[in-house]
């Protein structure tokens, strides 16, 4: 009888802008604090954030089944955390309950029983969202000591090299393309962005990564994969622009000159001696006060 093969079957879960302390941020309603008193509490949630907060519990039971029993990797893709700069839109104003806030949202990934939860990586976002970086750095240390056997870091511009896949490489950063201004250029600003870091690698007599995560935009975005050939053979990648799991405010709605639509979800990308499969997991939402009158 034929020994079973041993699988080398991996999946690398891509989320972002999750946002704690933002009024419509990402929460979880586990999260305790301590208040002014020296009393414990939690903090209540609002109707956008108790949608979030169920929408993302489905997203997670759809991984753990997806990933089964094969090692998951965790990328937070930036602005874990909201900032102070915005006063306007903040619940949590204090830093220090933001960084509890944001640990707390991926508190589920490390408790997940079905879920192998092996490395986790924080990547720095907007400076306006984490103090300079310093929301991403704090939530990961703090991650780190509460669950010191999964390897947990903060980084501001990641290459994770997944040696069992071939080598293949998955280059996570916060800011990227733009998804795209008008409906008929969706994509182009993304496909150029990318095909110019795959030369740029190439150049540098470097292999591109197989994928390029990116985030910021609160709008999902898979581009590719492009083709590029090279010392006479092809060579491929991607790039993955990943939803958010926050609501739009004044200053979102002003930045993405009103877009009607925001995406909620992550993205979970299979690997088997290399990249299989990528499976988006998001939901659209029009944002829009519709009246019959």
């Amino acid at each position: 009888m034929a020994r079973k093969r041993k699988t080398n079957r991996l999946v690398v879960v891509l989320l972002s802008d999750t946002h704690a302390g933002h009024k419509l941020g990402l929460l979880n309603p586990s999260t305790v604090l301590t208040d002014e008193h020296g009393e414990a509490y939690s903090p209540g949630l609002n109707t956008t954030q108790r949608y979030l907060w169920t929408l993302y519990q489905e997203h997670i039971e759809r991984v753990a089944e997806l990933a089964g029993k094969s090692p998951l990797i965790l990328i937070h893709n930036g602005d874990i955390t909201q900032g102070t700069k915005y006063s306007s839109h903040l619940t949590l104003p204090l830093i220090s309950d933001q960084v509890i806030a944001g640990a707390e949202n991926l508190r589920p990934w490390y408790e997940h029983p079905g879920i192998n939860l092996q490395t986790v990586r924080v990547i720095v976002g907007t400076a306006a969202h984490g103090w300079e970086g310093a929301g991403e750095v704090l939530v990961a240390n703090r991650l780190a000591q509460q669950w010191p056997k999964i390897g947990t870091k903060p980084a501001y511009h990641a290459q994770l090299v997944l040696k069992k896949q071939g080598e293949q490489i998955v280059d996570c950063a916060h800011h990227g393309p733009f998804p795209g201004g008008r409906k008929w250029l969706e994509g182009n600003a993304a496909r150029w962005y990318l095909k110019s870091a795959m030369l740029d690698e190439l150049v540098d007599g470097i292999t591109p990564p197989i994928v390029y995560a990116r985030a910021h935009y609160h709008e999902y975005r898979h581009v590719g994969p492009e083709r590029v050939r090279a010392h006479g053979m092809d060579v491929e990648s991607r790039i993955i622009i990943t939803p958010s799991y926050s609501g739009i405010d004044d200053y979102v709605r002003r930045a993405t000159r009103s877009k009607r639509k925001i995406d909620h979800g992550l993205v979970a990308l299979v690997f088997e001696d290399g990249l299989r499969e990528v499976v988006p997991l998001y939901k659209e939402l029009d944002i829009r006060t519709r009246e019959e009158l």
